[in-house]
């Protein structure tokens, strides 16, 4: 038995042991389930037989298929996929590394030569492994049900497997590193939770700082429309009124850009969850044939300068420039955003946090 294999044997017997991995399967069954047992018929959704009514949404407005795809989408990618699989994830694995760098353990597990660091990445691997067979019951527990329920075959759904996996690494070097700091369960769980939280706040005010810039753009470029507009009806027009707006305008724009400047400089450089989340929702969409919910997001956003705007604060929303035409800016601005950068930068986080954990591994006694 190769050690990596030792490794992986190992790690599933204790979370076998810990019930934890088969927890995991049966919750991600169960969501599934709740996918699987809703219906649609004339009046609205069925749900085991009971009809409950929803305005437009019923099967006049879908199709099984459809409606199906809906579920998965609403359910199964932004509220099972994006975030409770990999808290679940982050549970089951938050205890190996500290266990494996409990008195004893390490000396076990290296009676046969083999370099610490190299350790360090089979148990990762091992842990990524896991949670890849979590995400492909759950994949394929889906597929079944839109196949079976909807009538359509999509294979695109097992795009999520390994997006997912990718999503949960981030997290999981992180979760590595601070376990092997802390020999602490809890405190590795409890650090990386709060580490997550922190790169959420970042994404939401880089998206809020960047929804405020792009709207202020947008209004520029709507008050030098307008006085062009009055120069060209009317060469002797007296246009200071806007002059003024404008330069108001474009001095809260330069404040908006250095704001924008500082926080996506701080955000390339850490993993990019919320984005990976949107990708794998993006990918899994056009992959099986998926209509996207809409552009709910960026209208929140472009809704919200417009506020603080009338209230006298930095963003748009005076008559100038259009709701319709920021919305479709700031949705422009997002998808813009490479794949590169989404997953290169993020990657290169994760493979510094692992080359420090290794590095930590290496060097500390056990």
């Amino acid at each position: 038995m190769t050690v990596f294999t030792a490794i992986l044997v190992d790690g599933y017997r204790e979370l076998v042991a810990k019930k934890l991995f088969t927890l995991s399967m049966i919750l991600s069954l169960l969501v599934v389930a709740v996918i699987g047992i809703g219906g649609l018929n004339e009046q609205g959704v069925t749900i085991v037989g009971f009809t409950i009514e929803v305005p437009f949404v019923n099967s006049t407005m879908f199709t099984p298929a459809e409606f199906y795809k809906l579920m998965f989408n609403s359910v199964g990618v932004k509220f099972w996929l994006g975030w409770l699989a990999c808290l679940l994830a982050l549970v089951s694995s938050a205890g190996m590394f500290p266990e494996m760098v409990s008195s004893g353990v390490v000396e076990n597990m290296l009676s046969r030569p083999i370099p610490r660091w190299r350790l360090y990445i089979y148990k990762f691997t091992a842990g990524l492994l896991f949670t890849s067979a979590q995400m492909a019951v759950f994949c394929l527990a889906s597929f079944l049900v839109i196949g079976l329920r909807g009538g359509a075959w999509e294979p695109g759904l097992f795009l999520a497997i390994p997006l997912v996996t990718l999503l949960y690494s981030y997290l999981f070097a992180m979760s590595a590193l601070l376990g092997t700091v802390t020999r602490s369960a809890i405190a590795a769980l409890l650090l990386t939770i709060l580490f997550w939280g922190f790169l959420f706040t970042v994404n939401s005010a880089e998206t809020i700082v960047n929804g405020f810039r792009i709207g202020s753009v947008k209004e520029c470029q709507a008050v030098e429309a307008l006085i062009q507009k009055r120069k060209k009806e009317n060469a002797d027009v007296d246009v200071s009124d806007l002059q003024t707006e404008l330069e108001r305008d474009q001095s809260t724009l330069a404040n908006l850009q250095l704001w924008h400047r500082v926080v996506f400089a701080l955000k390339t450089a850490l993993p990019k969850t919320d984005e990976t989340t949107s990708l794998l929702q993006r990918w899994t969409l056009e992959a099986s044939n998926m209509q996207e919910e809409g552009a709910d997001d960026d209208e929140e956003v472009a809704a919200t300068a417009q506020k603080q705007r009338r209230r006298g604060g930095p963003g748009f929303g005076n008559s100038r420039a259009k709701t319709s035409v920021v919305v479709a800016a700031i949705g422009a601005d997002q998808r813009s955003r490479g794949v590169v950068w989404i997953l290169g930068t993020s990657v290169a986080f994760e493979i510094v946090t692992l080359g420090v954990g290794c590095w930590l591994f290496s060097r500390r006694d056990f």
